[in-house]
């Protein structure tokens, strides 16, 4: 006889599932925001990352995504939403502005 679960003893599995899927999306936003945009500064007009062949390939959706991580104060941009078109000057600026890897692999000099 077939086990069923029930969806409330998966829901946290499932949660866990997701903000870890978000998590690996925003660490990725900030690589891209560094990649695409000005290499000296961390930020990006949302057209122009919205219009990068690799970010259309990797996320789902680049506005829920900028959305969750403006939301953990990863990301700033003065716009309540961001759509393609209209909004593509709209500023995407990271709030952490050192370069990328200057956390990782400090020297101990």
């Amino acid at each position: 006889m077939a086990q069923i679960m029930s969806p409330r003893h998966d829901s946290g599995s499932r949660v866990s599932e997701v903000e870890e899927r978000v998590k690996n999306e925003i660490e990725q936003l900030v690589k891209d925001i560094w990649r695409v945009g000005d290499s000296t500064k961390p930020q990006v007009p949302f057209g122009q990352l919205f219009d990068d062949d690799d970010v259309q390939q990797h996320y789902e959706g680049l506005a829920a995504t900028l959305k969750a991580a403006k939301k953990r104060g990863i990301v700033t941009y003065k716009s309540p939403i961001l759509l393609k078109g209209a909004h593509d000057k709209v500023m995407v600026n990271l709030v952490d502005q050192s370069p990328l890897g200057s956390e990782e692999g400090d020297s101990d000099t």
